[in-house]
């Protein structure tokens, strides 16, 4: 069996995937127009010229363009069941979602209707079949001041059964991870692991801040680490595992060429690993394209893609039987494919 072919075909699981991100701009221009919201643009052929990034900005400039369009239920309901059927397509089973309440109630829908509409169409994927789709709630890190309160306050109040994690998304240079500790402490006293966006736009220091300000269990990118081997070290001595978007490092990142990519360094320091999208037709890309380029360019054997694979579950937040329920699921079609030896 040739290598796309058995990557199509593996069970999969995805942690570092942005909700609303996952809108393409066919949806996004077709959601505006109904909802007679304007875009930069006056076309869906110049909407889509501007899915290339030079850099962090515009990529945010865009990303808040689109959530200002979000006006109806239907359109949180298009979201998800679009995203459902991408992950059905791709064969992705277990998938931790990024969601920003506090960008849907500035805008004026509100976070608490957004998060139950979005809830709603996730409990009947999950009836249907799957995928199984959890949320970390993220607090976007260039409005702080009043996200911050807002998201952690949320988690206090509400006792949501879909949200497994706080985290931290937004722009790295100029807003130090630290900026949300007393948040992040709260929301781990109301039980909330936590995660944060570190070492993609900015360097190393903002992984360690992650790790030993914020106490993340995940880090999302943390590729900048590997410009510190001490830090590579720490991540490994605690088993922190980074959630990796190549084909999102090669817009926003200073590692523009996966030739160039820390990803093969980071493993060879200890440091667990698993590949997602962040947002996948922003990038152009989806979690089987991630493998394959993993695999062509970065030079991972088959093998250790299918381990990344399982990290996916052995990492994620979601209560343990269900991962457990799943790991035994992805065993049997592994050893299916080649990749487990049978039986185990």
């Amino acid at each position: 069996m040739e290598v796309n072919e058995t990557i199509a075909r593996m069970p999969k699981a995805e942690l570092h995937l942005h909700l609303e991100g996952t809108i393409t701009p066919d949806t996004l221009w077709a959601i505006a127009q109904r909802n007679h919201v304007s875009l930069p643009v006056g076309s869906l052929a110049e909407l889509k010229a501007l899915y290339a990034f030079e850099d962090f900005d515009k990529f945010l400039h865009l990303w808040l363009a689109m959530c200002r369009c979000l006006r109806s239920d239907a359109d949180y309901a298009l979201m998800v069941d679009a995203f459902v059927d991408d992950c059905r397509r791709q064969n992705i089973r277990y998938v931790e979602a990024h969601f920003t309440p506090y960008n849907h109630e500035r805008f004026g829908f509100g976070a608490r209707r957004a998060l139950a509409i979005v809830s709603r169409r996730i409990e009947a994927a999950e009836r249907e079949g799957g995928p199984v789709i959890r949320l970390i709630t993220d607090i976007p890190s260039e409005s702080v001041p009043e996200s911050g309160p807002f998201t952690v306050q949320l988690l206090e109040e509400e006792a949501h059964p879909l949200i497994v994690a706080i985290g931290l998304g937004g722009p790295e240079e100029g807003f130090p991870r630290r900026l949300v500790e007393e948040y992040f402490a709260r929301a781990r006293a109301a039980g909330y692991p936590v995660v944060a966006h570190a070492g993609e736009t900015a360097g190393a220091a903002h992984v360690r801040e992650a790790v030993e300000h914020l106490k993340a269990r995940r880090i999302q990118h943390g590729v900048r680490a590997a410009e510190d081997p001490s830090l590579l070290a720490l991540l490994a001595a605690r088993d922190i595992c980074c959630d990796v978007c190549l084909t999102s490092n090669t817009f926003l990142t200073v590692y523009r060429d996966l030739a160039t990519h820390p990803l093969p360094k980071m493993l060879a320091a200890g440091v667990p690993v698993t590949l997602s999208t962040d947002d996948p037709p922003f990038f152009g890309t989806d979690l089987d394209r991630e493998y394959e380029r993993a695999h062509a360019e970065v030079g991972l054997p088959l093998a250790t893609l299918w381990q990344l694979n399982l990290n996916g579950l052995r990492y994620g937040l979601a209560e343990t039987p269900l991962r457990r329920g799943l790991m035994k699921e992805f065993r049997i079609a592994g050893a299916e494919l080649g990749l487990e030896p049978a039986g185990a």
